[in-house]
């Protein structure tokens, strides 16, 4: 804290004050586990799901899907519903092969700039830069 320290006076009121908060014991709860809430496993596994595919592969899902849709409500046909299938399932297919090719060869081309030197090192991403600030974690 910056300043001056506390007076014996103000800590002993600031601590009569603490001690007051601290015997409502719902809000000593809802201030020990402020902002610790674990994630839900929906945001979990689409998180996870977001890691492997890029948003091309994503977009191009859902595109082809919407296309395919359309063709096989017009003409609801065993053949064109077949067809459809086969092209959806190629071109996601096409699209999360472009995708992992692209990101091995940037995973490649990462540690060396193009006169074939090393390159310096990144800094940490943003998260792992952060501090960890007294209210991420509830006390024990």
């Amino acid at each position: 804290m910056d300043g001056p320290a506390l007076s014996g006076w103000e800590r002993r009121l600031l601590e009569e004050i603490e001690s007051d908060l601290r015997q409502d014991t719902r809000l000593d709860r809802k201030l020990s586990t402020m902002g610790a809430k674990p994630p839900s496993r929906v945001r979990r596994v689409l998180r996870g799901v977001g890691r492997r595919l890029s948003a091309g592969v994503v977009l191009t899902a859902l595109v082809m899907s919407a296309i395919c849709l359309s063709i096989g409500v017009r003409t609801p046909t065993t053949a064109v519903l077949t067809a459809l299938g086969v092209v959806w399932a190629a071109s996601v297919v096409a699209a999360i092969a472009t995708s992992a090719l692209l990101r091995r060869r940037a995973g490649r081309g990462e540690g060396r700039d193009r006169d074939g030197g090393q390159r310096r090192a990144e800094p940490p991403d943003r998260d792992e830069r952060r501090e960890r600030r007294p209210w991420d974690q509830p006390e024990a």
